[in-house]
């Protein structure tokens, strides 16, 4: 099996099923918008070929909206990445662990674009939107907690409200990994949690996620993004996305980091 084919066999393993969950959008200063339950059902025929993906919110005034896509192994998979049925600009990318993102392959001035970070961990999958306008500002983002097993869960807090801050200080060691844009993923190096990135802005959203992002990412300066969830209080993942100054995608890193005292360092 090619690299192509084994990147589409490891979406089809970590996101197909039923996601119940909640969905809650912030402002650039990061501010409540709403919030509303979701449903994304990410569904394949017998052979894993075809793929439909329904989004439903339901929100608390009693509003429903639903959106659904299809996209195939023949016409969406590349040796980029799927692309997202949406926008030929985007395609998904996977880790054998289950953590992904959908990021946009070439910025273009004087248009907006999104990333969205994935983390798995067993029946749960954590998830972070981001969004800049036109401008290159930062406009949106949306949190968005997952199981696929059971809503509500015994994982998930209620709690919308962003915290002033979270403490990721401690001895956090671990593995990273790294994509580039043709799929070919890095062997694994030792590493040590860095956070957060100098001049990014921090967002510290409920259930343990995190965001270092730039307030401004324009074409002509490369950027970072990062987030990370505190799955535990001494297990943690790390999404890195990086842009050229060219407005190319360069990379994905995918880290995992346990939480170690001096003595066992």
């Amino acid at each position: 099996m090619d690299m192509q084919e084994q990147h589409w066999k490891k979406f089809c393993t970590h996101h197909l099923g039923d996601w119940h969950g909640t969905r809650t959008r912030y402002s650039p200063q990061g501010e409540v918008i709403e919030s509303s339950e979701g449903f994304r059902m990410i569904r394949a025929n017998p052979e894993q070929t075809e793929i439909t993906h329904t989004n439903r919110s339901i929100y608390a005034d009693g509003r429903t909206e639903e959106q659904s896509w299809q996209f195939n192994n023949q016409s969406n998979n590349f040796a980029d990445g799927i692309m997202h049925p949406i926008t030929s600009l985007m395609r998904f990318l996977v880790f054998e662990q289950g953590a992904a993102a959908g990021v946009y392959k070439k910025l273009e001035a004087g248009s907006s674009f999104g990333i969205e970070l994935f983390f798995r961990h067993h029946n749960l999958r954590r998830s972070l939107v981001i969004i800049y306008d036109k401008n290159g500002s930062l406009f949106r983002m949306t949190s968005i907690r997952e199981d696929a097993f059971t809503f509500p869960n015994q994982y998930w807090s209620k709690e919308v409200k962003l915290s002033p801050e979270r403490n990721l200080s401690g001895n956090w060691i671990g593995n990273s990994l790294t994509m580039t844009p043709d799929l070919k993923v890095s062997p694994a190096v030792p590493t040590q949690l860095h956070w957060p990135i100098e001049e990014n802005k921090n967002f510290y959203f409920p259930d343990g996620l995190s965001l270092s992002c730039p307030n401004q990412a324009l074409v002509g300066s490369n950027f970072t993004i990062v987030a990370n969830w505190l799955v535990t209080s001494s297990y943690l993942q790390q999404l890195i996305v990086k842009y050229n100054d060219s407005g190319a995608f360069s990379s994905l890193t995918f880290e995992e980091f346990h939480l170690k005292d001096a003595v066992g360092a």
